[in-house]
C-alpha cells in the first residue's frame, strides 16, 4: 500500500497538461461534490479540467491533485480511451426518462418554505408544519439535497444568512462578548475569517486577544511571534485541520515544514487583513458616507489587500451587514454571482434587462409583489419561523434583529443567496429523481458563450462594432488614432459595447469612449501578440471597478492578482499596468517582486495613491 501511494504521488507532483483523465467506480460510491467532479473530467485533458466550472465552481489544480490521490480519478495512458462514465447508484432514479418541471417563481418560494421549515427543525429544534400542499411534496426532494451538509459543514446556507455555521458562530464567540469594544470585536471578525476554523480561533487565538493584544493586533501576527508559536503549537497537539473546507489556498513555499509553512500564511494573511480591517472600520462608523459609497470602499479596500478577490469581499461585506444591520450595507447594492445568474435568468422568463443587477431588482420586484398561493404560503410561515427564531436567540440581539423580516421585503442578498441554493437543489433533483447529468437550465455560463471579439472589424483608421441588442442592430466606431493602438481601440469598441448593454444609450457610450481618450496618456505596453490581452480586463460592473485575473504558475499552483482604477488613475491605465505585470509573471518573476513593480507603475500613472501625496505636498 506504501508503494501504491508513492507511485501516485509521483505521478501527480508531474502532471502532463495534455494526459486525459477517467473517473473511476470510486466517484460514484462518494459524496455528490466528488462525484460531480470526477465525471465532469470523465475523457478531458488535465488542461481541460482545470478550465471547467463545476456546479458553480472553479475546478482548480489542487482540487484535480486531490481527486487523483483519493482515487476518484486515474490519469490514463497516451492513446488509451476514457470509455463510459461509471454508474452512480443514483443513476436509478424513479422518474428517468421524463422531464424535468420547469423552474418557476411558486416553485422558488416553495423551496424557500422548505429551506425555512429545515432551520427550524436543525437549528430551532423545532418542527413547523408547512401548511402549502406543493411545499410539502417538494420537501422530500429538499431535504435528501441538504441532508449531506446538514451539522458542522458550511456548504448548506440556510434561508436566513446569519445561522450558516460560521455567521452563527461569530455571532456566539464575538458579537455576544461583553468585555471586547466595538472595534474589537469588528477586527476579529477578520482573526477569524483568516481561516473560519472555530476550534482554531477559541483555543489558539482567543486566549491570547487580551489587553496587551489590542495595542497592535498586527504585531501579534508578525513571524515567529506569539500567535503564530499558538497556533504551531495547537496544530501539533491536536492534528487538526487549520483551514476550512470553504477555503481553496495552497500557501506559497517560504518554509520547509508543511505545517510551519501553513501557519505561516495565516499569520501573513491575518496581518494584512487586520491593517485592511482598521481603515474599514472607520468607513463603517463614518456617518456622512452613504450605505452604497460604504460598500464600494470596504469592497475596494479588500480586493486591494494581497490574496483577496471578488470571494473575499462578498464574505467579509456579509460579516460585516451582519454585525451592523443598521447601516443596511449590502442591500444598497448587491452584486449577483455566476450562481446565481441562471435562475434568476429561468424565473425573469424572457424578460429582457441589460445586466445582472438589473435583472435582480427585476426579479426582487416580483418576489416582493407576488400575490399567488404559494407566496401567501411563504410569507406567512416565515413570520411564524422567525417567531421561533426570536425565541430561540433572544440573547443574541443581532440574530434577533435578521428575524424580523417585514412582509413582502426579502432583501436583495437574501433573493441572491437563495437563488444560488435553489440552483444546487435543481440539479441535485435532476441527478437523483431524473436520472439527468443537470438541470439544463440551471447550468452556469461556459466558455462556449459569446466572445464581444466576434462583434469588432477594423479599417486602417477605426475598430467598428456590430451587434444586435433590444431588437435592433448597434453600430460603434472607435478611431485607432485616439488611443495609438488597435489592441487598445479594440478594448474601448468592447467597453463601449458592454455600456450599451448594460443600458446606456450610444450617444452615453460615445461620451465614455471620448472621457477615455481625453484621459489617455500611451506608456509601455505588452506586445500585440501576449495573452494577457485576453486576461486583463476591467470589470466596470464591481462597485470599485478593477482587472483581476488568476495567475497559474508552472508547477500547477496559482494565485489571484488585480489592479484597480482608483489606483491606476483611469479605466485604461488599469488595464494596461495588468498587462505589464501579467507578462512579469509569465517571465517567471514572483508575486513580491511584481507587486512591487505595479506600486511603481501606479506612482507613474499618478493614480489615487499619487494624488494624494501631491495634495498633500
Amino acid at each position: 500500500m506504501v508503494n501504491k501511494a508513492k507511485s501516485v504521488q509521483k505521478k501527480v507532483s508531474k502532471l502532463d497538461p495534455t494526459s486525459r483523465l477517467k473517473a473511476t467506480d470510486k466517484a460514484v460510491r462518494g459524496k455528490l461534490l466528488y462525484e460531480n467532479r470526477a465525471l465532469a473530467c470523465h475523457g478531458k485533458t488535465v488542461e481541460e479540467a482545470v478550465r471547467l466550472t463545476i456546479d458553480g465552481a472553479k475546478y482548480r489544480m489542487a482540487d484535480l491533485r486531490y481527486d487523483l490521490k483519493g482515487g476518484r480519478l486515474a490519469l490514463l495512458k497516451k492513446g488509451q480511451a476514457a470509455g463510459p462514465k461509471p454508474l452512480s447508484e443514483r443513476s436509478k432514479a424513479p422518474r428517468t426518462g421524463k422531464s424535468m418541471p420547469e423552474a418557476t417563481l411558486d416553485e422558488f418560494f416553495q423551496f424557500c418554505s422548505c429551506q425555512l421549515q429545515i432551520e427550524g427543525r436543525e437549528i430551532m429544534e423545532k418542527d413547523i408544519p408547512l401548511k402549502d400542499a406543493d411545499a410539502e411534496a417538494l420537501f422530500p426532494h429538499v431535504h435528501e439535497h441538504v441532508k449531506p451538509n446538514l451539522g458542522n459543514t458550511e456548504r448548506w446556507v440556510p434561508y436566513h444568512t446569519v445561522l450558516g455555521v460560521h455567521e452563527l458562530f461569530l455571532m456566539e464567540a464575538v458579537h455576544s462578548r461583553t468585555d471586547w469594544t466595538e472595534k474589537q470585536k469588528f477586527l476579529a471578525i477578520f482573526v477569524f475569517r483568516a481561516h473560519c476554523k472555530r476550534d482554531l480561533f477559541s483555543q489558539a487565538q482567543v486566549p491570547l486577544m487580551k489587553k496587551e493584544f489590542w495595542k497592535n493586533p498586527v504585531k501579534a501576527f508578525e513571524p515567529e511571534g506569539r500567535m503564530e508559536k499558538a497556533i504551531l503549537s495547537y496544530r501539533k497537539k491536536t492534528g487538526n485541520p487549520l483551514l476550512t473546507n470553504c477555503f481553496r489556498i495552497i500557501p506559497e513555499r517560504v518554509l520547509k515544514d508543511n505545517d510551519a509553512n501553513l501557519v505561516r500564511s495565516i499569520v501573513t494573511r491575518s496581518a494584512r487583513l487586520l491593517k485592511m480591517a482598521d481603515k474599514a472600520y472607520e468607513v463603517v462608523q463614518n456617518k456622512k458616507l452613504s450605505a452604497k459609497d460604504k460598500l464600494a470602499d470596504i469592497s475596494e479596500m479588500i480586493q486591494s489587500t494581497e490574496g483577496c478577490g471578488d470571494t473575499w469581499a462578498k464574505m467579509l461585506t456579509v460579516c460585516i451587514d451582519l454585525a451592523y444591520p443598521k447601516e443596511k450595507i449590502l442591500d444598497a447594492d448587491c452584486d449577483v454571482g455566476v450562481g446565481a445568474a441562471p435562475p434568476l435568468q429561468c424565473l425573469l422568463g424572457n424578460a429582457k434587462l441589460p445586466d445582472r443587477r438589473s435583472a435582480l431588482r427585476e426579479l426582487l420586484g416580483k418576489v416582493n409583489k407576488s400575490q399567488s398561493a404559494s407566496a401567501k404560503h411563504f410569507w406567512k410561515y416565515l413570520t411564524e419561523v422567525e417567531t421561533s427564531m426570536r425565541q430561540k436567540f433572544r440573547h443574541l440581539p443581532l440574530v434577533v434583529k435578521q428575524a424580523d423580516t417585514k412582509k413582502h421585503h426579502m432583501s436583495a442578498s437574501t433573493l441572491q443567496v437563495q437563488l444560488c441554493e435553489y440552483r444546487q437543489f435543481r440539479h441535485t433533483w435532476a441527478r437523483n429523481v431524473y436520472g439527468l447529468p443537470d438541470d439544463a437550465t440551471m447550468r452556469t455560463e461556459e466558455t462556449t458563450r459569446f466572445q464581444a471579439e466576434d462583434a469588432l472589424s477594423n479599417d486602417k483608421t477605426s475598430v467598428n462594432c456590430e451587434f444586435r441588442h433590444d431588437g435592433r442592430t448597434v453600430k460603434l466606431s472607435v478611431n485607432i488614432k485616439a488611443f495609438q493602438s488597435l489592441k487598445v481601440a479594440q478594448r474601448v469598441a468592447i467597453m463601449m459595447m458592454q455600456q450599451v448593454k448594460s443600458g446606456a444609450s450610444e450617444k452615453e457610450a460615445a461620451k465614455f469612449r471620448d472621457e477615455l481618450a481625453k484621459d489617455y496618456v500611451q506608456g509601455k505596453d505588452v506586445k500585440d501578440s501576449s495573452e494577457a490581452w485576453k486576461y486583463c480586463k476591467v470589470q466596470l460592473s464591481h462597485p470599485s471597478p478593477l482587472v483581476a485575473f488568476v495567475f497559474h504558475k508552472k508547477d500547477g499552483t496559482n494565485f489571484p492578482f488585480q489592479t484597480t482604477v482608483k489606483a491606476a488613475g483611469n479605466v485604461l491605465q488599469a488595464e494596461r499596468i495588468a498587462r505589464l505585470c501579467w507578462e512579469m509573471l509569465q517571465s517567471g518573476k514572483n508575486k513580491d517582486a511584481v507587486l512591487k513593480y505595479r506600486d511603481e507603475l501606479y506612482k507613474m500613472a499618478g493614480g489615487s495613491s499619487a494624488r494624494k501625496r501631491k495634495h498633500e505636498e
